[in-house]
C-alpha cells in the first residue's frame, strides 16, 4: 500500500501550456528567427521604394544582433544572402566592403596582438606597471582607461585598444597568481555552453567585463578629440570643405580645444560609473575586497620584483615587436589620412583603405620578416680553432608566423565588420538615407538645440548596427541638407551628428573594438548591451553639451544661418553624393 502511494506522490503530470511553455523557453531563439520577419514584414508595405525592403533587413538584422540569436558571425553574412531576394540591395560595393580601411586595420591589429603576445613583452610591461601603481583596482583602471583614451586621440581607436588587450590581459593575469581576481568563473557553472554557437568557451568574472569594456569605450572616446584619431572626424572636416567650399575651414586647433574637454569630462564619468557599476565604488557594500595590510602589500611588492627580475634583460625578439609597434604608431599618427575623391558621374567615392590602414599591414609584414634572435650572425663571424659552438643548422623563426595566426586569430571579427558595413551601405545604396532626411524635416521650426538633442539620439542609435565610418560617410550630407532646410548652421548639426557617431557602446557591429574585446576574452552580447547603458547615456548628454554650450565659444557664428550655406548647395545636391 505504501509503494502504490509513494508511485503515485511521484507522478508528475504535465500539462499541455507547460509543455508549449518549455517549448518556448527552448526554442525561443528559433522562434525569433521565424517569427521576426512576420511582425516587421509591415514596414515594406509603407512605400513601392525599394529603400523600404532595404530597412526592413537593416531592422530584422538589429532584432537579431540585439538578441543574439545566432554566432554574429553567421549574422554578418546574411546581409549578403538577402541581397539576392530582395530587390534593390545593390550588391556592386560589396567587392569594396571587404577590402575596406577598418577590416584591413582591425586584421592587421589582430595579427600584432598575437606578436606581441608571442614576444612575452606585455608582460613584461604588466610587471612594471603593478610594481609602479600597486594593486588597487581604482588605480588600475584609471591608468588604463586613460592610457587607452590617449592613445587613440593620436592612432586608431582599433590600434589603440588592440595594442592594450594583451597588457591588460597580463596584469589580469598576475593578479590572478597573486589570487587577488580571477579572470574566469571558476566556482559553479565555469563554463558557458552554447548549443546554437556549437561551442564551449569560459565565461568572463566582472572584473574581466570590467576592464576590457572600459579599454573599447576609452578608446572609443579618445578617437573623438583629435583630426588624426578619428576616420569620423576627417570625413567631417572632408565633407564641410566639399560641400560648403566657401565656408569655413575646419582647423585643427578649433576641432581639438572644442571635442578634447568633453573628451576629459565624458572619460572620466566614464571612469566614475564603471568602477560604480563592477567595482562598488560610492557604495557601502563594494564588491571588492583587497583590503590588504601593510605586510601584505610589501609581500606582493616584492614578489612582483622578483618575478620582473626573473624576466632578465630585454630580448631581441621583445624589442623588435616593440619597434614595430611603436613604428604603427607613429605611422599611423603621422601619414594617415581619409580621402574623398569625386568621380565623373558626381558621385563620391570613399578611398580610404589603402591611405589608413597601411601603417598596420607593413607592420605585419615586417613582423614576418623580422627574426626572434641574431643567431644568423654566427655565419659571418670568424670562428677560432678551438671554438666549440656549433653553427644554426635551421633557419631562425621570424616574430610572427602563419602558424601563430591561424591558431590565434578570430576570423569571425573580419566578417562583422564586413556584414554590418555592407548592411548600412546597401541603405545608402537604395536611398534610404532620403528617408531620413524626409524624418528629420519634420522638424524644421524647431529651435536649433532641440533639433540637435534628435540628430545625437539618431546617429547614436544608427551607429550602434553598423561601423560609425561608415555612418558618417552615409549620413552627413543628408544631415547637411537638413540644416540648410530648417536654417541652422551646417557645421552644427554635423558636428553634432560627427560625435554621436563615435561612440557605440552596446553591439559589437558598432566598432571593430567591441568586436575584438568580446571575442578575445568570450563576453557575452547581453553583457556588453547592458554595461553598455550607462556610457550611452553619459555619452549623448554630454555630447549635446559641446554642441549647444561649448562650441558658441570657440566657433562664435556657429549658432547663426551663415550665407555660405547657400552657395552651390542645391547644384551639390543634384549629384547625391
Amino acid at each position: 500500500m505504501d509503494s502504490d502511494e509513494s508511485s503515485e506522490t511521484n507522478l508528475v503530470i504535465v500539462t499541455r501550456r507547460d509543455r508549449y511553455k518549455l517549448f518556448c523557453r527552448t526554442y525561443w531563439r528559433t522562434l525569433v528567427i521565424l517569427i521576426a520577419p512576420i511582425i516587421l514584414l509591415p514596414v515594406t508595405l509603407f512605400s513601392d521604394k525599394s529603400a523600404y525592403k532595404c530597412f526592413y533587413v537593416f531592422l530584422l538584422m538589429v532584432v537579431y544582433w540585439t538578441l543574439d540569436v545566432l554566432h554574429p558571425a553567421v549574422l554578418a553574412v546574411m546581409p549578403i544572402g538577402f541581397s539576392c531576394i530582395m530587390t534593390g540591395m545593390g550588391a556592386n560595393f560589396i567587392e569594396k566592403i571587404y577590402i575596406r580601411n577598418d577590416l584591413l586595420d582591425c586584421v592587421g591589429v589582430m595579427m600584432i596582438t598575437i606578436a606581441v603576445e608571442n614576444s612575452n613583452v606585455h608582460k613584461r610591461l604588466a610587471l612594471k606597471v603593478l610594481l609602479m601603481f600597486g594593486c588597487s583596482h581604482f588605480r588600475l583602471s584609471f591608468l588604463l582607461f586613460f592610457s587607452s583614451m590617449f592613445l587613440s586621440m593620436w592612432i586608431s581607436n582599433i590600434l589603440a585598444c588592440g595594442l592594450m588587450m594583451p597588457v591588460v590581459l597580463a596584469i589580469l593575469t598576475e593578479l590572478e597568481k597573486l589570487g587577488i581576481v580571477e579572470i574566469y568563473q571558476t566556482i559553479g557553472k565555469a563554463k558557458q555552453s552554447s548549443v546554437r554557437h556549437e561551442q564551449t568557451f569560459p565565461r568572463p568574472t566582472d572584473f574581466t567585463v570590467f576592464y576590457f569594456l572600459g579599454i573599447a569605450y576609452s578608446s572609443s572616446i579618445g578617437n573623438m578629440a583629435t583630426m588624426m584619431g578619428s576616420e569620423t572626424n576627417q570625413i567631417f572636416k572632408i565633407y564641410c570643405e566639399t560641400i560648403f567650399p566657401v565656408g569655413p575651414k575646419i582647423e585643427f586647433p578649433h576641432f581639438m580645444l572644442l571635442n578634447l574637454p568633453g573628451v576629459l569630462v565624458m572619460e572620466t564619468l566614464l571612469y566614475l560609473w564603471m568602477n560604480f557599476s563592477f567595482l562598488g565604488m560610492f557604495r557601502s557594500r563594494s564588491t571588492i575586497g583587497i583590503g590588504m595590510t601593510e605586510e601584505e602589500a610589501q609581500y606582493i611588492d616584492a614578489l612582483l620584483a622578483t618575478q620582473y627580475q626573473q624576466l632578465g634583460k630585454m630580448r631581441f625578439h621583445e624589442f623588435a615587436v616593440s619597434t614595430v609597434v611603436v613604428l604603427a604608431g607613429l605611422l599611423q599618427a603621422t601619414i594617415s589620412t581619409v580621402r574623398i575623391d569625386q568621380s565623373t558621374n558626381g558621385r563620391s567615392e570613399f578611398h580610404n583603405h589603402f591611405s589608413v590602414s597601411s601603417p598596420s599591414v607593413l607592420s605585419v609584414i615586417l613582423l614576418f620578416l623580422i627574426p626572434i634572435n641574431l643567431d644568423f650572425i654566427k655565419y659571418f663571424k670568424r670562428r677560432s680553432e678551438g671554438t666549440s659552438d656549433p653553427l644554426p643548422a635551421t633557419p631562425t623563426k621570424s616574430c610572427l608566423n602563419w602558424n601563430l595566426v591561424r591558431r590565434n586569430i578570430h576570423w569571425s571579427i573580419p566578417l562583422i565588420i564586413a556584414g554590418s558595413s555592407t548592411l548600412f551601405e546597401s541603405l545608402k545604396d537604395s536611398k534610404m538615407t532620403e528617408e531620413f532626411e524626409q524624418f528629420l524635416m519634420n522638424f524644421e521650426g524647431w529651435h536649433a538645440s532641440v533639433v540637435v538633442f534628435i540628430v545625437v539620439l539618431f546617429c547614436k542609435t544608427i551607429t550602434e548596427c553598423a561601423t560609425n565610418s561608415c555612418v558618417v560617410y552615409a549620413l552627413l550630407p543628408s544631415i547637411a541638407k537638413v540644416s540648410v532646410f530648417c536654417n541652422i548652421n551646417p557645421h552644427y548639426l554635423m558636428m553634432a551628428a560627427t560625435l554621436s557617431s563615435s561612440l557605440p557602446f552596446h553591439l559589437m557591429t558598432g566598432t571593430p573594438i567591441n568586436a575584438m574585446v568580446c571575442t578575445y576574452v568570450h563576453i557575452p552580447p547581453w553583457r556588453m548591451m547592458y554595461a553598455g547603458i550607462g556610457p550611452s547615456i553619459i555619452a549623448i548628454v554630454v555630447v549635446w553639451f559641446t554642441v549647444v554650450v561649448w562650441s558658441p565659444a570657440i566657433w562664435t557664428d556657429i549658432t547663426l544661418d551663415p550665407d555660405w550655406a547657400d552657395v552651390n548647395i542645391f547644384k551639390i545636391f543634384r549629384h547625391r553624393v
